[in-house]
């Protein structure tokens, strides 16, 4: 049994006025949000671009960055610096995930190992939490 009060909500959701341009889209090698597509690069970051005026936006270390910053340029907003600030810290806190994974394999101490451990998943908590800082961009 659906509840009433959803089932009215999702109605109105469907009858609303919903802009289709700030629904992403796969079209080839790019992912399309309104005027703005996001394109992978052989280095790994994902480059933004302004179809419009046919321009490089931005470049940036994460996908899920890159699709918030598209969708938030197409809402008619100017480059969001938090966004950017976001994307770079994500950049930092997962590289020192990276880096202390190998020094955990590749060290013999124990009490390095352990210290390590800690870190990494310090670092792992604050990546996930930068993650899903961006992934409200999205879905507000």
């Amino acid at each position: 049994m659906i509840n009433k009060n959803f089932a009215n909500d999702l109605e109105d959701l469907l009858n609303g006025s919903l802009d289709p341009s700030l629904f992403p889209y796969k079209k080839g090698n790019s992912i399309r949000i309104g005027n703005f597509a996001v394109r992978s690069n052989k280095r790994g970051y994902y480059k933004v671009y302004d179809l419009t005026e046919n321009r490089l936006v931005s470049e940036m270390f994460c996908k899920t960055s890159a699709v918030a910053l598209a969708k938030a340029m197409s809402k008619g907003k100017a480059t969001p610096t938090s966004i950017l600030k976001l994307d770079k810290e994500l950049q930092k806190w997962y590289n020192d995930c990276v880096f202390y994974k190998n020094t955990m394999t590749k060290t013999k101490d124990p009490v390095k190992a352990e210290i390590t451990q800690t870190r990494y998943e310090i670092a792992k908590i604050k990546t996930t939490s930068l993650k899903n800082q961006l992934d409200r961009f999205i879905y507000a």
